[in-house]
């Protein structure tokens, strides 16, 4: 069920200087190796940095909250990942710039975020050659479902609540619908919560 498709801009700035902003290169251990700016880090072949992906589930555990990425998106534009992404400032803590991000892209606050764990990957984009190659901090919190959202057009072109069979057939059968990263982070959400989720 989608909560509220979105009209997306043509053109969006803010992502643009998103892509100026500087993110945390780290080894393959995590530990800072160094900056650079995320159109940088993004760029082929991929640099290893730091980002963050939050999993907004219902209080019974029944439930994800996922999002369709907004047409203007310079990496996997309109494809359903989880609830929100990006990437702290070198230094920043990743529970603080998650919480920016719910903020900006579903204007949502105050959302406790507990970290499930790190999911590391790397993804080439076919239709826009950028390259995603991070340590993902992984990161849950509960939501409501009948919370109105008011997601911005210029990141957001949808919202869907998904149950585990949903979703399971969601990636599965429909793979190119969906963010690289979607199967991975969603791995730490049934590790840590096991049947809880599953059922």
């Amino acid at each position: 069920m989608v909560l509220r498709p979105v009209p997306d801009p043509p053109f969006r700035p803010a992502e643009t200087d998103r892509e100026q902003a500087l993110v945390e290169l780290v080894d393959r251990t995590g530990r800072p190796v160094g900056v650079a700016t995320a159109a940088q880090a993004h760029a082929p072949p991929g640099r290893r940095h730091r980002a963050f992906s939050v999993l907004l589930i219902t209080p019974d555990r029944r439930r994800l909250l996922l999002q369709r990425r907004a047409a203007s998106k310079t990496r996997f534009p309109l494809r359903w990942g989880n609830a929100c992404c990006g990437h702290p400032a070198p230094g920043e803590p990743v529970t603080l710039a998650a919480a920016r991000r719910l903020a900006d892209e579903l204007r949502l606050t105050g959302v406790a975020l507990t970290e499930l764990g790190i999911w590391c990957y790397r993804a080439d984009d076919p239709e826009t050659g950028s390259v995603e190659h991070e340590y993902d901090h992984v990161l849950l919190g509960e939501l409501r479902p009948e919370q109105p959202l008011d997601p911005d057009p210029g990141e957001v072109a949808g919202l869907r609540w998904v149950d585990p069979s949903e979703l399971a057939d969601l990636l599965t059968n429909r793979p190119e619908a969906c963010a690289p990263w979607l199967a991975g982070v969603v791995r730490s959400l049934v590790d840590a919560a096991g049947q809880r989720w599953r059922r």
